[in-house]
């Protein structure tokens, strides 16, 4: 899966993931914010470690909601639990 955190120059940072390559393209068209930042995470692994704080990019802790909203995502899908 890959896994995409949005900035939006206005609002809150959220969360969406794609299946695959193909989906994440589709998903960009529909889905994407279209100001603002997006990290790409391409795998379970990447996502989990930036949550974790090994991204630089959103490990600042004024960056607490674009984790929180990769947080959130990963636990919908199962990846990491709600402990």
């Amino acid at each position: 899966m890959i896994y995409v955190v949005e900035l939006p120059t206005q609002g809150y940072p959220r969360a969406w993931f794609a299946y695959d390559k193909e989906d994440f393209a589709q998903k960009m068209v529909t889905l994407a914010t279209p100001d603002g930042e997006r990290y790409v995470y391409w795998d379970e692994a990447e996502a989990v470690a930036a949550f974790e704080g090994r991204d630089p990019l959103i490990a600042d802790k004024s960056m607490w909601r674009a984790r929180h909203a990769l947080h959130e995502q990963l636990v919908a899908l199962d990846v990491l639990t709600d402990d």
